[in-house]
């Protein structure tokens, strides 16, 4: 699984969800991060999708949405219960 965010560069709180919960799934992923003048426009030709606002997960090239959309998706996939414990970790 390739997870990819897309951050502003300053601080968000759901940003830092994002960060906290592929921690402790111990998911790699990468990062990049976007000055808050930049347009969402612009935003959106840089990742290939319509962006709406930000924080934005992308799992193998798909744009998923935000936190809980992440969490919908791990749960799914059998990283995470509903509770949000580690089930297991995958590699």
């Amino acid at each position: 699984m390739i997870i990819e965010l897309y951050l502003y560069d300053k601080f968000d709180k759901t940003a830092l969800k994002i960060l906290k919960l592929l921690d402790k799934v111990n998911l790699g992923f990468s990062v990049e991060t976007f000055s808050k003048d930049l347009s969402v426009e612009e935003i959106s030709k840089r990742t290939g999708e319509t962006v709406r606002r930000l924080p934005l997960v992308f799992v193998d090239g798909r744009q998923i949405g935000r936190y809980y959309d992440l969490v919908e998706l791990l749960t799914a996939k059998g990283y995470i219960n509903y509770q949000g414990e580690v089930c297991q970790t995958k590699k």
